[in-house]
């Protein structure tokens, strides 16, 4: 899932400071063991920030590689990367998001679906995780697979339930890690490949906290029912402005590229979804970490403003063509893509130049990915250069 690099009660960094540094050169030995919702020894906690892209992926690679030359951060660098392989994974293949948005046929036990997001199950290394995720909005990442496989393959939940239940309380639950991670463990990702953990592995990582017997699980093989096309629209755009106004979500607010960018518009506008216009609703505490995060971003700019989604179509009544700052395959974009369809706008989605290059090597497995990130730190490397951040 990507989360190591998840946070609780930490303001937002903009690069990384010595605690980081430590965490970094500790991550690789460190990383899978989970100490509890109160000990954030093991693991970075940035993730909900680089999932708002508060802190961007290339951030934390250019810093460690060109600023800090961090030792040992190999692991950690590779982790973000993973970061980078599901988003661009996703968006080769966004028929995936629309599958999983569109699957209302699910056939499960209500009664025990209740008892699990409620965390009244008989298992209760599973309910404190339940718990947890509910009352810090934030899991490990080795416990979201633990999480998840018992979801799975212990409850027989179905899986697309669980991923909406992380959804709704993770501040860091972005389309792609979220999603494809939960196909992942489901072996839909890796075909035939599932993720299933052992009573001594939950032992070990866990520092002891969950000492069980025995971890049961049934025998259940999930199969893809549609085919997933590769899609190529996403390389037709850029970074360049075609029109007077634009659009921006709360998922995309990285202040160093577009610090230079957004003065040029006549209007900016940031939408924050709420529940009405979203499918999958999300808890009152990521909502207002959401609202946070816009409010602090609106506050650098004079011609930023946040608008409410219903004010949509007034605002753009006189106006065809509008930008936007490219949200990546999920909810938002669902959201712009209906409003353009039903009024007939124009929308050009300004993707950035790190994005786009990365994502092409995302068409096949990781290993594959991995062979190219040699050209891709040079391409970072290039554009931080060129641009001074």
């Amino acid at each position: 899932f990507q989360a190591e690099d998840g946070i609780r009660d930490r303001s937002p960094s903009r690069g990384l400071g010595d605690v980081y540094k430590r965490q970094i050169n500790d991550y690789a030995k460190l990383r899978n063991f989970d100490f509890g919702p109160n000990n954030e020894s093991s693991v970075s906690k940035l993730s909900p920030f680089i999932t708002h892209r508060i802190l961007s992926e290339y951030d934390l690679i250019h810093d460690i590689k060109s600023k800090y030359k961090i030792k040992n951060s190999t692991k950690f660098v590779e982790e973000i990367f993973w970061r980078v392989y599901w988003k661009g994974w996703m968006e080769n293949r966004p028929k995936v998001w629309r599958n999983f948005i569109s699957e209302n046929n699910l056939d499960f036990d209500y009664e025990l679906y209740e008892s699990a997001i409620n965390g009244n199950t008989e298992l209760d290394f599973f309910n404190s995780w339940v718990h947890e995720l509910k009352q810090y909005n934030y899991l490990h990442n080795h416990t979201r697979m633990w999480f998840a496989s018992t979801w799975i393959f212990n409850l027989g939940l179905p899986w697309q339930l669980g991923a909406k239940f992380f959804f709704k309380y993770l501040f860091d639950g972005d389309a792609s890690s979220n999603l494809l991670s939960w196909r992942w463990v489901g072996g839909l990702q890796t075909k035939g490949k599932q993720y299933l953990f052992s009573s001594s592995n939950l032992r070990k990582f866990s520092n002891n906290r969950f000492n069980v017997e025995k971890i049961s699980n049934q025998q259940i093989f999930l199969e893809e029912s549609n085919q997933i096309p590769f899609e190529d629209e996403i390389y037709k755009n850029d970074m360049d402005p075609k029109s007077d106004n634009l659009i921006m979500f709360e998922n995309d607010l990285h202040l160093a590229t577009l610090k230079n960018l957004l003065p040029s518009y006549k209007k900016v506008f940031i939408i924050l979804l709420k529940n009405e216009q979203r499918q999958i609703k999300l808890s009152e505490s990521v909502l207002k970490f959401k609202q946070d995060l816009v409010s602090e971003f609106v506050e650098d700019f004079d011609n930023v403003e946040q608008i409410d989604p219903y004010s949509l179509e007034n605002t753009f009544k006189n106006t065809n063509e509008i930008d936007i700052i490219y949200p990546g395959v999920g909810e938002n974009y669902d959201f712009i893509t209906e409003f353009k369809n039903l009024h007939h706008k124009k929308i050009f989605n300004l993707v950035r130049d790190e994005d786009l290059f990365a994502w092409k090597f995302a068409k096949k497995g990781f290993f594959k990915f991995k062979e190219n990130i040699p050209k891709i730190n040079q391409r970072i490397l290039e554009n931080y250069s060129k641009n001074n951040f």
